[in-house]
């Protein structure tokens, strides 16, 4: 499996269609720089994947930023992983107004992320 790093944060393949993607950012402001991270993703993995999204060290974003990730037609499904309540909150809140088009749910457990995306389809991580 392979990881790469592109200007959002670092990406590793977990299985054949589990991709986890550690936002290394404090701010994720730039549209631009969001597209060019969604494209190397694309150019290295391919598309159709399911996501495990780890924005704990994220600390804020936009408008624009959730609406051009919540319109991704390439996303089977996507687990974000936040640190604590307040932040799963917020990130429910997200989810409920920018109605992605692919399952999304929020979790604080990596474990029961992973669990929640290979309920949706994907392969379970190879050890």
């Amino acid at each position: 499996m392979k990881t790469i790093r592109t200007p959002l944060g670092i990406v590793e393949q977990l299985s054949d269609n589990l991709i986890r993607v550690t936002a290394i950012l404090k701010k994720a402001t730039d549209v631009e720089l969001i597209q060019r991270h969604v494209e190397e993703i694309e150019e290295h993995f391919g598309k159709d994947h399911y996501y495990l999204s780890d924005t704990r060290s994220l600390l804020s974003t936009t408008l624009e930023v959730r609406q051009y990730l919540a319109n991704q037609k390439e996303v089977k499904a996507i687990a974000i992983l936040v640190k604590n309540g307040t932040t799963a909150m917020l990130a429910n809140m997200f989810v409920s107004f920018s109605r992605p088009s692919y399952p999304t749910k929020v979790f604080k457990d990596e474990t029961k992320a992973i669990a929640w995306l290979v309920s949706q389809g994907a392969n379970a991580p190879k050890k």
